[in-house]
């Protein structure tokens, strides 16, 4: 794949985060009635980030277990962290290194990318807050899924 191609991917795929605001912007007296409905969203869909990638990984063991581990470590950061900024920010960094690994496989790649922006868009309608303004702060600080992914690429 060509690094052009892999780079609007990953802008395409975070872009998911710019959707969730302007979902909220425009009809923010969704936020509070959809909030749960939001939380759920994002657990389906990381959890099916990871069952695409495990299943394309199924038959190597060693990255089997390395996905295994990323999954359990951010099981771990979404349930006993309770700030949605820090879970953003780990998740997004896992995620840049998922997006990596799914770029071997083009079928893959796209299902990944896919579920990367949608993922994005819940996340981003539950950490925007009109009264402070943070719309900037979403995307500054999940700035390290393009980061990191695009990096792994050189690597």
């Amino acid at each position: 794949m060509q690094f052009i191609n892999y780079f609007f991917g990953s802008l395409i795929s975070f872009s998911g985060l710019l959707s969730g605001i302007l979902l909220v912007k425009i009809a923010p007296e969704e936020q509070k009635l959809l909030e749960e409905n939001f939380s759920l969203l994002r657990k389906i869909f990381l959890l099916l980030i990871f069952i695409f990638v495990i299943f394309y990984f199924f038959n190597d063991y060693f990255s089997l277990l390395i996905l295994i581990v990323y999954f359990i470590f951010l099981l771990f950061v979404e349930y006993k962290t309770n700030d949605l900024f820090k879970k953003s920010i780990i998740t997004y960094i896992v995620l840049g290194i998922l997006y990596f690994l799914s770029s071997k496989n083009v079928n893959l790649f796209v299902i990944e990318s896919s579920l990367i922006l949608l993922y994005g868009m819940p996340t981003a309608s539950l950490m925007y807050n009109k009264r402070e303004k943070n719309q900037y702060k979403i995307i500054f600080y999940n700035i390290g899924f393009i980061i990191i992914a695009n990096l792994l690429y050189f690597i």
